[in-house]
């Protein structure tokens, strides 16, 4: 079986919905156990149901990835239930503070989406590292994005975030590699989740003629028939499988990457 994680452990942030539920449901039916970090202890709760339906071990943890706090309380409640963390999957991530539209330039914007995507997402992973470097061991995947080399449509903020996603990837990738750590970076093309719709949501709100009495579904891939060559969007399931194989032993000599999965928006 390619990307086999069998007898692998998982920690997924913002495992509980969207992009982060697919990676939980294809790392599962790969066979690795998981755990769940989200803020939003429902959707964990939920998502550890489904691990179970497939059959493999399940958990979740409270984790703010705002909050150093939160995440040191999220790691040590998991390793008091599993004895290792071999792959973590920084997921976790937004397009802006609250009201966000994607056309202002709010301060809240720049310093909550930073907070999130980048700070966030360092603080999680410097907490896990410990634990991989004991045993010589670990795969951890970021979660970039396409806008961060594409950025039409998207806010500056949210696209800067992404892109320094990546250039903390490769230099994680480099300092760890001797450890047999490896590091990379998945950039997701347009995916239709909760995630996008909120934020067109917003844009209604305020009036944004784009999307304003229209079916926001509608406007979503018109704008990807626009610049995806393929002309369908992404799913979460797409985004979990990549995250699979970059995860298992088939891909041990890919460190470094960023690893675009966007119908072609993007070549490079």
């Amino acid at each position: 079986m390619l990307a086999d994680l069998s007898g692998r452990i998982a920690m997924v942030t913002g495992g509980g919905q969207g992009l982060g539920l697919g990676i939980v449901e294809r790392m599962a039916e790969q066979g690795a156990d998981i755990v769940i970090a989200d803020i939003n202890d429902h959707n964990a709760s939920d998502a550890k149901d489904l691990v179970a339906k497939i059959g493999r071990n399940a958990y979740s943890v409270h984790m703010d990835v705002t909050d150093k706090s939160s995440i040191k309380d999220a790691v040590e409640g998991a390793l008091s239930r599993v004895d290792k963390i071999d792959i973590l999957v920084n997921n976790a991530g937004v397009a802006g503070a609250k009201g966000s539209t994607g056309t202002s330039f709010r301060d809240i914007d720049w310093e909550f989406t930073w907070k999130v995507n980048v700070k966030g997402l360092a603080d999680v992973t410097e907490a896990i590292l410990p634990v991989m470097r004991e045993r010589k061991y670990g795969k951890i995947i970021n979660i970039s994005s396409v806008a961060a080399k594409a950025a039409k449509y998207i806010t500056a903020y949210y696209a800067t975030s992404k892109m320094s996603v990546i250039a903390y990837t490769q230099a994680l990738a480099r300092e760890f590699a001797s450890e047999n750590i490896n590091v990379n970076a998945i950039a997701p093309g347009r995916i239709w989740t909760a995630f996008h719709q909120d934020w067109m949501d917003e844009r209604e709100k305020k009036g944004d003629g784009l999307v304003k009495g229209k079916d926001k579904y509608d406007v979503f891939m018109s704008q990807l028939k626009e610049v995806i060559p393929m002309g369908r969007p992404q799913t979460p399931s797409d985004i979990g499988a990549l995250a699979a194989f970059l995860a298992s032993e088939d891909a041990s000599n890919i460190t470094g990457q960023t690893i675009q999965c966007d119908g072609g928006q993007v070549m490079s």
